[in-house]
């Protein structure tokens, strides 16, 4: 009896999902699509949020340091706290940075970046992903305005009748005015909407991971520029940093393959023991470094954020403060079609979102591409460049400070969710 009223229960709300037409369909429960899905249902919004499976909010302070892990700037701490989930942050576990040390393998040269000669009370905040994710869902499971989907697997995609219709396995065909596509690098939205793609293969990974050290990283994030790529300590609780170490691609799989003391060893040895001996190592992975711009953010009814529309080499951490940004300048210029009484799933205001966030992306894009060129490799010309280079940015305070300002607080105007704004502004 049971398993038929449990039936009878899910036919039901399979029927009040395809009945009605949601004012949003976000595809991507992650920190870019939660945070998109809050910055609308908050504010009224009908909103119906597909994702794979349940978040776990559970939190144990004892809990390990999960391997990917985000260096949020002053821009995402104000979205976060915006849409109220930086107190679930923390109410958890993250890590204020102070300082940044930057030096390379072949020169003498150094840089230092500090929060006290900018003002700052520090330059960002290093928080483990999860910990992200599971403090944007407890908000979402607050907020009226936003259902959720488990276990939604988009089969087709239509666009007729100004909106897009959403084939869901087992579920059938939902409607909405406008479809985000926050579902990753392999954006099934993104595809089925045969949106194109560039992409680039740096032909490098990031392998990366929790480590304890001897000395203390004096809440400073460190960074070194080898022949191979970058390395780099991120700074977290108790000596605990977290590492991304950049290689070429045929190294990704003897890097995963060393038994811990010897992966110790060679951190230590590749961070030229700028943290005394590593002691301690936790769960390690890695992935491929990929390069990939969607050649439209937008079609009519249908808008792509974060990873979906673009992934960036990962080396100054911005991918994930760059989505937050997509996902607050998209809910910006929604409501403000909404207050105006416009379709906002049109291409007209739709192509104000792409406007905004688009170039600014790239520009981060080649950025990052720029010092990736610049420093990976031993070549004769590069190394004369470099020589004097980083001595010569580290005297210049005015502008060393200005290019950390606008990593801190972003490049572009801001959209009022990475303001100190009240939300009902």
């Amino acid at each position: 009896m049971s398993h038929v009223t449990e039936e009878a229960n899910s036919l039901n709300r399979a029927a009040g999902l395809t009945e009605k037409v949601w004012d949003a369909i976000i595809v991507g429960g992650g920190m870019v699509g939660a945070a998109a899905a809050l910055g609308l249902g908050q504010q009224g919004m009908q909103v119906l949020l597909l994702e794979k499976k349940p978040i776990d909010l559970q939190w144990d302070k004892d809990s390990p340091y999960q391997i990917r892990v985000s260096a949020l700037t002053r821009a995402s701490e104000k979205i976060l706290k915006n849409l109220g989930a930086w107190q679930g942050i923390e109410n958890r576990r993250y890590h204020p940075f102070t300082a940044m040390h930057v030096w390379d393998e072949i020169t003498p040269g150094e840089v230092h970046f500090s929060a006290q000669e900018m003002n700052e009370p520090n330059l960002g905040y290093t928080v483990e992903n999860d910990i992200i994710q599971a403090s944007l869902w407890e908000q979402v499971e607050k907020c009226e305005g936003i259902e959720v989907l488990f276990d939604a697997e988009l089969e087709s995609l239509e666009f007729k009748n100004y909106q897009a219709w959403l084939g869901i396995k087992n579920i059938g065909v939902l409607q909405t005015h406008l479809l985000v596509g926050a579902d990753g690098a392999s954006s099934s939205v993104r595809q089925l909407a045969n949106i194109g793609l560039d992409t680039h293969d740096y032909e490098q990974c990031a392998v990366v991971g929790c480590v304890k050290t001897e000395l203390s990283h004096q809440d400073t994030c460190w960074q070194r520029y080898t022949k191979d790529g970058p390395f780099a300590f991120l700074s977290m609780d108790n000596n605990v940093s977290s590492i991304a170490w950049y290689l070429p691609i045929d190294k990704m799989q003897w890097a995963l393959s060393l038994s811990d003391d010897d992966f110790a060893r060679e951190i230590s040895q590749v961070s030229e023991y700028k943290l005394g001996q590593v002691i301690e190592v936790s769960v390690r992975g890695a992935f491929p470094l990929v390069r990939r711009h969607a050649e439209h953010y937008v079609k009519a009814n249908l808008a792509l954020v974060g990873d979906a529309a673009h992934t960036i080499n990962p080396q100054a951490g911005q991918g994930v403060n760059l989505g937050l940004l997509d996902a607050a300048a998209l809910v910006e210029v929604v409501l403000n079609a909404r207050a105006a009484s416009k379709n906002w799933g049109s291409f007209a205001v739709l192509r104000k979102y792409e406007r905004w966030r688009r170039g600014d992306n790239a520009i981060v894009q080649r950025s990052m591409e720029a010092f990736d060129w610049l420093f990976k490799q031993n070549a004769s010309l590069k190394a004369v460049i470099r020589k004097p280079l980083l001595p010569l940015a580290n005297k210049m305070t005015l502008v060393k400070n200005w290019l950390m300002s606008q990593a801190l607080n972003g490049r572009e105007a801001l959209p009022k969710l990475a303001k100190n704004v009240p939300k009902s502004e």
